[in-house]
């Protein structure tokens, strides 16, 4: 604890306060454009550490594509400050929405979990969307560097005149001293003119909890019960991930029997849903082990190995690895494998790099690698994560050529061909992000692959969010996109990041409703499910004291209830009793003259399946 700091931080905030207080107070009307009377100021705890000086305009500098935007400062009537800026946009639309960005380098260090937030008016001036006039930023606190790890990405709508009190709540993800640690504005968008005043971060540490401070509800478009995508896709789900289960019972010379009862109990899922897990969780003793194992065994049909797998884990503890994957299979559970190449040097055991001045030596190390991770594995793994990120992980390829990829698939399908071969990557899964030059990369690797020949079974689209979502409708798009390609696709690492409980459960629900809706999702799979054993502990479904968070349910109630088909009925004069139900394992039992059985059943595609069964 450093008191000093507390301290000077405390004086800030009652410094600001006390100005936002006063300028409230010389309201004037004179000062072009009208603007709206200001939001009332909720009073925030004491004792919280500013990361920007009293000005905090002037710690702000444009960054990235600085000819894309011109940043003025303007002066503001009726609001809590009385200085903006002013954000221009020029024509054209950049990749990405990080290509340009104002930023400030916060004046404190933060520690891990320390309680912060930010504040900040906005408004829209002019362009943004044609219909509504809004137009749009992110606020982000990142770490200086890379991997750039976020400790919030907040999209904001901008409303056209009107100024909006934005507040966010968060936690910080890492110790960082003062310069490690970013705070920024995004801008890539079409044209657009906005401001941004009144900016605030505070880090409060652990003096207050997180749900005790304000915050600015986040939606998306699509969330209203009665939007036009979720009608379709609940046709879609009807037709591809139900069908027709005809049960015909007979006495032991064949006879039709009329009037017997008949039950249909769902077992399995057809369609794989599952969480990363974590060898260590499945091999313990302890009462948390016990728990994480029963949730595991009760709620996923397929998982994939967080850690275990990795090149540098494997070569660490191959045994544990081994272990966990042979528990999982014990139990019916399907594995799926990540990763073999995270083709960077970071992601790669050390010794790597100093291979990069001798090419030979390096494809040699690699190939190797392959042969034997993927070799030990034959035959006990459902997929391979082959590649892993190579959009912003390249260091290997930057060496050896971009044809090295293809021989790394071809080396996975030598050593184990009954594996389905992915290439995973984290752009947006959003089918209006057309200029998106991750997307685009993305598209543009896996055409290569399939050009030259690669073993290259499926698509791999991770879908880390944080407060920011993409709405359902353009996920179902981007599906359209991708499933020109005539490959199954994968959603390898579901999670999202926000404190904001009701919109997490909410975009979960809506986020597999629109993946499980379409045609060329082979699989749901979620980063983690246990905020005790999780990268990003606010995205977890089940808290540290195993609770359910609202998340956990929506996953629960989709899966288990929704989706799930329980059934009874009798068969008519011929026999026969027909239901319909969703596709996976079943047991069937009937009852008729005393007599009892009960067999299983499979449903494994939307075509129907017939049973007979022959009561003794």
């Amino acid at each position: 604890m450093r008191f000093v700091s507390h301290t000077r931080g405390f004086f800030c905030a009652a410094f600001l306060l006390c100005f936002w207080s006063a300028a409230l107070a010389m309201v004037t009307h004179a000062q072009p454009p009208p603007q709206t009377a200001p939001m009332p100021v909720k009073p925030l705890p004491e004792g919280g550490v500013s990361l920007l000086p009293a000005d905090a305009l002037t710690a702000f500098k444009v960054v990235g594509a600085t000819g894309s935007v011109e940043m003025t400062t303007v002066p503001v009537a009726g609001q809590p400050f009385t200085q903006a800026l002013r954000l221009r946009t020029r024509r054209g639309r950049l990749a990405n929405v990080y290509a340009v960005q104002i930023q400030a380098t916060p004046t404190a260090p933060v520690k891990k979990d320390d309680v912060l937030l930010a504040t900040f008016y906005v408004r829209s001036v002019e362009g943004g969307q044609p219909e509504t006039g809004e137009a749009e930023t992110q606020f982000v606190f990142e770490r200086a560097g890379e991997p750039y790890t976020k400790s919030v990405e907040k999209t904001i709508q901008i409303p056209r005149g009107e100024w909006r009190r934005i507040d966010v709540p968060f936690r910080a993800a890492e110790d960082r001293e003062a310069a490690g640690n970013h705070i920024n504005f995004r801008l890539g968008y079409p044209p657009q003119v906005i401001e941004i005043g009144g900016i605030s971060v505070v880090n409060y540490q652990n003096r207050v909890a997180l749900n005790d401070l304000p915050r600015t509800p986040s939606t998306y478009a699509g969330r209203e019960p009665g939007a036009p995508w979720r009608k379709a896709a609940q046709a879609r789900i009807e037709k591809i991930r139900r069908g027709d289960l005809t049960v015909r019972v007979v006495d032991e010379n064949g006879k039709a029997v009329p009037d017997a009862q008949v039950s249909v109990q769902m077992q399995r899922h057809a369609f794989p849903f599952g969480s990363a897990v974590a060898a260590e969780m499945l091999l313990g003793t302890g009462p948390d082990n016990v728990k994480y194992r029963e949730i595991i065994t009760k709620r996923f049909n397929r998982v994939v190995m967080e850690n275990d797998l990795k090149w540098p884990e494997w070569e660490r503890n191959r045994r544990r690895a081994r272990q966990g994957v042979a528990w999982l299979r014990a139990r019916n559970i399907e594995v799926r494998g990540h990763n073999l190449v995270w083709p960077s040097w970071r992601y790669s055991p050390q010794g790597l790099e100093s291979l990069k001045s001798d090419p030979n030596a390096l494809a040699r190390r690699v190939r190797e690698h392959i042969r034997d991770e993927a070799g030990a594995m034959r035959g006990l793994l459902v997929d391979w994560d082959v590649i892993n990120e190579p959009f912003d992980n390249h260091d290997i390829m930057d060496v050896l050529g971009n044809d090295v990829m293809v021989e790394w698939f071809r080396l996975a399908h030598a050593a184990d061909p009954t594996a389905r071969l992915f290439l995973n990557d984290y752009p947006p899964l959003d089918g209006a992000a057309t200029n998106n030059a991750h997307l685009n990369r993305f598209e543009k690797n896996l055409r290569f692959l399939q050009n030259r020949g690669a073993p290259l079974g499926g698509i791999g689209f991770q879908g880390h969010f944080g407060g920011n979502v993409i709405p359902p409708e353009r996920v179902i798009s981007g599906l359209d996109r991708f499933a020109k390609l005539g490959l199954p696709i994968a959603i390898t690492e579901f999670d999202v990041n926000t404190t904001d409980e009701q919109l997490q459960a909410d975009y979960l629900r809506d986020f597999m409703t629109a993946v499980f809706s379409h045609p060329a999702a082979n699989q749901f799979i979620m980063w983690g499910f246990w905020e005790g054993r999780h990268w990003l502990p606010d995205a977890a479904l089940w808290r540290r004291d195993w609770t359910i968070k609202p998340n956990g349910q929506a996953f629960l109630d989709l899966v288990f209830n929704q989706w799930w088909t329980e059934a009874n009925g009798k068969t008519n004069d011929k026999g026969i009793y027909q239901t319909r139900g969703f596709l996976g394992d079943y047991e069937i039992t009937v009852t008729a003259n005393g007599k009892t059985k009960t067999v299983p059943a499979k449903l494994t595609t939307s075509g129907g399946a017939k049973l007979t069964v022959r009561l003794p």
